[in-house]
């Protein structure tokens, strides 16, 4: 029984290296034509296709704004459950959040554009 173990694990040694010398022969192997004659790139057909056009057009901002926010507004109404009061709540502090958002990165990158060294202590 230990030989029949030995010569299992040499025959699955054996395997292994022929396995793993395959593989680094064929991994090794360089491309010929490097940029030279190569075929020209195909354009992507289908939906993921479409949708990477449409990520790349100026038409992508607007329509994801436009997503985003009916998003928000469904699921306010989906929280509020027909109560308009608390509905026009929430809706009003996201906004308000929104504002403050929009006014502290407005200040933030116009600050920074303005001065290009970004040393902001230098006026004193």
């Amino acid at each position: 029984m230990a030989n029949s173990s030995r010569s299992r694990s040499a025959s699955s040694s054996r395997g292994a290296k022929k396995s793993t010398s395959g593989k680094s022969a064929r991994s090794t192997g360089t491309r010929k034509n490097s940029g030279r004659n190569s075929a020209p790139v195909q354009e992507e057909s289908g939906f993921g296709g479409l949708i990477r056009k449409f990520a790349s057009s100026k038409a992508s901002s607007p329509v994801i704004f436009i997503a985003v926010v009916l998003l928000i507004v469904g699921i306010d109404l989906l929280i509020s459950w027909d109560k308009y009061a608390m509905f026009f709540k929430i809706l009003g502090i996201e906004v308000l959040l929104a504002v403050i958002v929009w006014v502290i990165l407005t200040l933030v990158f116009s600050r920074k554009s303005t001065d290009p060294d970004g040393d902001y202590d230098s006026e004193v």
